[in-house]
């Protein structure tokens, strides 16, 4: 991971089981890598919005593959609709 960060920027609410609630934020760091400000110790993220479009993706795989592009990729793909 950089350690050479100057600035980051919330691009995303990452939105709980209600489809209401949100329960952490993404942020895009200058450096193109994505970090996670979570809400809540015990709150799983359901969707993301605005889903992250691939070449920001893309750019954040480049910069610090991981964990985290993974599951920011595939919330990103997941729109909400199939909560009750």
């Amino acid at each position: 991971m950089t350690k050479d960060w100057e600035e980051a920027s919330a691009i995303a609410r990452l939105i709980g089981a209600d489809g209401e609630r949100t329960v952490g934020w993404v942020y895009l760091w200058d450096t193109a890598e994505l970090a996670v400000l979570w809400l809540g110790a015990h709150d799983a993220a359901t969707f993301m919005d605005p889903p992250l479009q691939p070449e920001v993706l893309a750019q954040a795989r480049s910069a610090a593959p991981g964990a985290l592009v993974d599951l920011l990729a595939a919330l990103s793909t997941d729109t909400g609709k199939n909560l009750a």
